[in-house]
């Protein structure tokens, strides 16, 4: 019966859930970030000319490239490339990845959630954290591939350091390596933040020094990256731009999380004026608050559930209006995040946790019917919220892998990554212009971002990389 019912929620998150992402269909949906089709398109163009790691988007830019995938965390493209290179076009790789990362999300918050509590709660844990509503904002309105990995391999990143801290293996610890540093690799900024996350939740556990062995070799693992990435940044336009966005604008008020109108527009100053929702969905937040009231008759897991009632709480606190003297103590750090409402990401975590805590221990007649039923009921309440502004396949490919778009478009939705020796009003106002002004580039010095060379940087961060992934070969192999 357990089989059965776990197949049957991978089935409905592919049919129900997944409908809009159907990769067969003639159909897609418009979202923000439009650039994600022409990253893939120039990342497994990449691949195919063996520039490995890509760091250069080589189309961008008027064709002379752009060093997007220097800074860009490359988990989700490495992923979605290789669905691209399997034989699906450039726009069913990315609903396919899209599909995969709820799978992945589902899969990974029930394997985190059945270390503590039972089948059935656990189970109901995983299908209540894919379908809270901050799930389909970041596939069907934002559009934004990477923070849908990073909540897909956050539970499972948990879950592997905790059954690494059960038993001393060196099997266990490469699996964790690995994961961490996928999660590592993720998204640029949620990755940061979840780093000390990381930490504290394996202090609390047994075997720490197993835990941070893991997380040296992830930082080793992912060292390919972020090491260019943060030597480099200082080369790009990228902290001037990143001050336009000011954090201020972008707080909420508690009603948000709780009701707001879905829209597909963006984040606007105040409460009433969003156009896109910031619901986490009723059913989870009901939960949630009978979990943590549950919680405190229990004397169960007590250090697990005072971090998750920390993360949770203070992640949401970060959200709100009411925490800006936070933002602004310590805004040199926390204005880089933009947006404080990213806080969700790490609070859903924690709310399907009490949720499935309530649930677990709670002594009724019946109790597994109840779980089903509200397993029925959050597909039902909150599936209606998994669809997009379709547009047809072929005109959304039209628009946004065309060359035109390519070549002088597409590096404007990432500006942040023009290299500092371009002078960037100046380039910006050629976005509306259609000439291509080779004059003004030839004079500009695109070091270190050649596309035809990589920096020294680049190829010790590549060189650690490899080290790390060769030394794991020969010890997998020797033990």
């Amino acid at each position: 019966m357990k089989k059965i019912l776990f197949v049957l929620a991978v089935l409905s998150v592919i049919f129900f859930l997944g409908h809009p992402l159907n990769p067969f269909s003639s159909s897609m949906f418009t979202f923000h970030d439009s650039t994600q089709p022409a990253r893939i398109q120039q990342f497994v163009l990449n691949l195919k000319q063996l520039k490995i790691p890509p760091r250069i988007a080589p189309d961008f830019n008027y064709g002379l490239g752009f060093p997007v995938f220097n800074f860009y965390a490359p988990f989700s493209y490495w992923l979605t490339s290789l669905i691209n290179l399997s034989g699906f076009d450039v726009i069913s790789s990315l609903k396919l990845s899209f599909i995969l990362a709820l799978l992945t999300g589902l899969i990974a918050c029930y394997l985190f959630l059945k270390n503590f509590f039972d089948f059935y709660p656990s189970l109901l844990g995983g299908i209540l954290y894919i379908t809270s509503l901050y799930f389909p904002l970041n596939i069907f309105v934002r559009g934004n591939l990477a923070e849908v990995w990073f909540l897909a391999l956050f539970p499972l990143a948990l879950s592997f350091v905790y059954k690494n801290s059960l038993k001393i293996n060196f099997k266990r610890l490469i699996g964790t390596g690995i994961v961490l540093s996928f999660l590592l690799t993720s998204h640029n900024i949620l990755s940061l933040i979840s780093l000390p996350v990381i930490i504290v939740f394996s202090l609390l556990l047994k075997n720490r020094k197993q835990n941070l062995s893991s997380l040296v070799l992830a930082v080793v693992l992912s060292a390919y990256f972020w090491l260019p990435a943060l030597s480099e940044l200082k080369y790009t336009w990228a902290r001037e731009v990143a001050t336009l966005t000011n954090f201020r604008d972008h707080f909420l008020c508690a009603g948000q999380l709780w009701q707001s109108s879905w829209g597909f527009g963006g984040s606007t100053k105040g409460c009433i004026n969003d156009g896109m929702s910031f619901m986490i969905g009723k059913i989870q937040l009901i939960l949630f608050f009978l979990g943590i009231i549950f919680s405190f008759g229990k004397q169960k897991n007590k250090k697990i559930v005072w971090f998750f009632l920390f993360l949770t709480v203070s992640s949401l606190f970060m959200t709100l209006y009411q925490s800006q003297p936070v933002w602004e103590i310590f805004s040199p750090v926390l204005s880089v995040i933009q947006f404080p409402w990213r806080f969700i990401s790490l609070s859903l975590i924690g709310i399907v946790f009490f949720s499935v805590y309530f649930l677990n221990y709670l002594r009724i007649p019946y109790k597994y019917l109840l779980i089903t039923l509200v397993m029925v009921a959050v597909f039902v309440v909150n599936g209606k919220y998994f669809y997009g502004q379709e547009i047809n396949k072929t005109a959304f490919e039209k628009k946004y892998l065309s060359r035109e778009y390519i070549e002088k478009k597409a590096a404007y939705a990432v500006a942040e990554y023009l290299p500092a020796s371009i002078d960037y009003k100046y380039w910006r106002d050629l976005e509306d212009k259609n000439t291509i002004p080779l004059e003004f580039f030839a004079k500009s010095n695109l070091e270190p971002f050649d596309k035809n060379r990589q920096t020294t940087v680049e190829i010790v961060g590549s060189f650690i990389s490899l080290s790390g992934f060769i030394f794991l070969i020969w010890k997998t192999i020797k033990v």
